[in-house]
């Protein structure tokens, strides 16, 4: 999981590009299986043509994601993707107690 990235993800955001930002809450029984699945999730959101930033953070015993897009077909090119509904929609969400997800478009 990257948790020492200490640039700020967005500092070099361009117009257009899409930004999601994910917080997951989560028992502490769950946090080793849901990070094991989380750095499969970045790894292969990373080298996806239209991703251009993936980062997570802990944030008092929640996850925090920032994630960045070249626009609305890379966003959803990784939503459709096969990893995507193996570590994330499978994996990871069935475990989380909370998830709150905001989506917008770099103005």
């Amino acid at each position: 999981m990257n948790t020492t990235d200490a640039a700020w993800p967005l500092a070099d955001a361009r117009p257009g590009e899409i930004v999601v930002i994910a917080r997951w809450t989560l028992d502490p029984e769950h946090r080793d299986t849901v990070r094991a699945a989380l750095a499969e999730l970045i790894d292969a959101s990373r080298a996806e043509p239209g991703c251009l930033g993936y980062q997570s953070y802990d944030d008092h015993g929640a996850i925090v994601l920032i994630e960045r897009y070249a626009g609305p077909d890379a966003l959803q090119a990784h939503r459709d993707s096969d990893h995507f509904r193996r570590a994330a929609q499978q994996r990871i969400v069935p475990l989380l107690t909370e998830r709150q997800v905001v989506v917008t478009t770099v103005g």
